[in-house]
């Protein structure tokens, strides 16, 4: 399944500079940052939102507020193939 994350940055420079340790079967093939990195989403291919969220949320906790739904793949439009 493919989820989307939007985040709400407060510190651009820690949130864009960190790694994420992404578990086997998970991947993040796109990433999009703001011009000013304050806001950014990112599309990852995983086997739930909860895996996904216990990954950023770990990563970012105090430097962004992330949001996460599952795409509903039948009706998106640019998915990774």
């Amino acid at each position: 399944m493919y989820i989307f994350t939007i985040h709400t940055i407060s510190d651009p420079q820690a949130f864009w500079s960190g790694q994420l340790d992404l578990p086997e079967g998970t991947e993040l093939p796109i990433v999009a940052p703001s011009a000013d990195g304050a806001r950014g989403v990112c599309v990852f291919r995983s086997d739930s939102v909860e895996t996904v969220r216990n990954v950023v949320d770990g990563a970012t906790s105090g430097v962004s507020r992330n949001e996460y739904y599952a795409i509903n793949e039948g009706g998106a439009l640019g998915l990774p193939v």
